[in-house]
């Protein structure tokens, strides 16, 4: 454009053939709800809110629907299940249908009906609907609604991880009042659970005290938490793992001391003694301690622990001598066990400045884990790979539960 000359002004047609701008469409407010009606779909977690008001603004059967059934309205909110089978349970609402009969087009369970609008926060997914859950249910809901979702989520979970009698184990703990993620937090609990009542294998043989409907909650946590600790001895300390005995095995005043260097000798330990030897594993493949099998005439009458000396840095000392069922050991077995350790020559050991490396059996992991993983759809609540930092995470959450049961035990320190 030159400089000093101004823009032509542009022609403009105001011919009335031609059509001028779309008006602008005034957006119509929907009427409001009543103030009861409101507060009771505020209720609702807010996804369903929305759809919740277009249902009820259909018929006010669906205002009731919210209170004697906040299940089906709000699985009809969140468009759970097929649309043909949404659009039929509309059609028995509008029409006064009785709510079992609207529960079963939604392929709800009846149980749902007394819980409160509070406990739908996530899709519903399968839940138990057998008549005996049902029945068995009732009196184990959640009486604090904040407690509702969690609840919730657990219950469906545990059924899908395990068998209904575990998930009405599960609803009657004290154990909801923090949020949680249900695939985390009973993973463990779960899979020990469904071995305990499964057939015969290889994991199942490392549970000493099985699941079972009456069993209180602590004794079932530790009984788990045992458990976890014989599968990581189990893949952790296969034959080899720990060449060094630190002290050397042999004989003082008519007793034998034998090293336990291998998951083998040391589950043979446990079971003979009926102590928590096999749950060393941790502490063997850390290089903290190590353990000694004392045998008097071949037969087993106290466990050593051989650890660095409280006082004395770099020297090794008898830091545990148990006999059966971790009852003291008698005078003879302690004079036998100083008198074996003074022949030592290497009780002078620094520890090391990094713990050794000592990888899991992956191979074992799958192999215990197969029967768990073929009957729940692989089961991908439990890690595929089983690394430091995922048998971590999985002790790290069973010690979690622990501490929402109030459970105190020395296998969660």
């Amino acid at each position: 454009m030159e400089r000093g000359k101004s823009m032509p002004e542009m022609p403009v047609d105001l011919s009335p053939d031609k059509p001028g701008p779309a008006p602008m469409r005034r957006r119509t407010r929907a009427a409001k709800l009543p103030a009861s009606v409101e507060a009771q779909v505020a209720r609702f977690s807010p996804p369903a809110r929305r759809e919740l008001r277009r249902l009820i603004r259909l018929s006010t059967r669906f205002a009731d629907l919210t209170d004697t059934f906040p299940a089906a309205a709000y699985a009809l909110a969140t468009r759970r299940g097929p649309k043909a089978e949404r659009e039929d349970a509309i059609g028995l609402v509008l029409e006064g249908a009785p709510l079992k009969v609207v529960a079963r087009k939604l392929e709800l369970p009846n149980w749902l009906k007394k819980l409160p609008p509070e406990a739908f926060e996530q899709p519903l997914g399968e839940l138990p609907r057998s008549e005996t859950f049902s029945r068995r249910v009732a009196s184990r809901l959640p009486h604090d609604k904040g407690q509702a979702p969690f609840w919730l989520e657990s219950v469906a979970f545990a059924s899908k991880a395990t068998h209904d009698e575990f998930a009405i184990w599960l609803a009657e703990q004290p154990i909801y009042a923090d949020r949680g993620d249900p695939e985390r937090v009973f993973a463990v609990l779960a899979a020990y659970a469904w071995f305990s009542r499964a057939p015969a294998s290889e994991a199942k043989e490392l549970i000493i005290v099985a699941w079972r409907p009456e069993i209180a909650f602590d004794t079932a946590l530790c009984a788990a938490k045992s458990w976890l600790n014989r599968l990581r001895l189990i893949m952790q300390l296969q034959p080899g793992a720990l060449l060094d005995s630190w002290l050397d095995g042999g004989e003082a005043e008519g007793y034998s001391f034998v090293p336990l260097t291998d998951r083998n000798s040391l589950l043979i330990e446990a079971q003979a003694m009926q102590n928590c030897a096999d749950q060393y594993a941790e502490r063997l493949a850390r290089e903290r301690c190590r353990l000694f099998s004392v045998r008097k005439g071949g037969t087993h009458v106290a466990t050593l622990e051989i650890g660095p000396h409280a006082r004395e840095t770099g020297v090794l000392t008898i830091t545990q001598l148990k006999a059966r069922h971790n009852m003291p050991a008698s005078i003879e077995a302690w004079q036998a066990a100083y008198a074996w350790l003074s022949k030592q020559s290497g009780l002078k050991r620094l520890p090391p400045m990094i713990s050794p490396e000592r990888p899991f059996d992956e191979k074992a992991w799958r192999r215990l884990m197969a029967p768990y993983r073929t009957a729940k759809s692989g089961a991908p609540w439990l890690p595929q790979r089983l690394t430091q930092a995922t048998f971590a995470r999985m002790d790290m959450d069973l010690c979690d539960l622990a501490r929402r049961g109030g459970v105190t035990s020395w296998l969660f320190t």
